[in-house]
């Protein structure tokens, strides 16, 4: 389920997510760990096709109330040092309109999950 999974989930669902996503991060957490990018000193391809789960992971925990990521000592410094690089810092969106984006996003995915039920 992962951590857009834990953001939209309730309950024991939630629970399980955090979870789930809490073993792959210390995973990433030992592969980083005393360094400054996954490939060392410098950008790498791993960090450009991780750099997206950051970016929205910071905006899952404000929307789906969760903490995830203050765990990762490591990974949260990488999180930092990732966001600050000038051609990514220049790219990214606005954080209050992916915000709104998720908050609409949760919204639709419980009343689907309660229709459900």
């Amino acid at each position: 389920m992962g951590a857009w999974g834990a953001c939209i989930a309730e309950g024991e669902a939630k629970e399980k997510a955090v979870e789930s996503t809490l073993e792959s991060f210390a995973f990433l957490e030992k592969e980083i760990e005393g360094k400054e990018f996954f490939s060392g000193d410098e950008i790498g391809f791993q960090d450009l096709s991780m750099g997206w789960i950051i970016l929205w992971l910071n905006v899952f925990e404000q929307v789906g109330d969760i903490k995830l990521l203050h765990k990762f000592p490591s990974l949260s410094e990488w999180s930092q040092n990732f966001l600050q690089i000038p051609v990514i810092k220049e790219c990214l969106p606005p954080r209050e309109k992916l915000v709104d984006y998720f908050t609409a996003s949760v919204a639709y995915m419980r009343s689907l999950a309660a229709k459900k039920d």
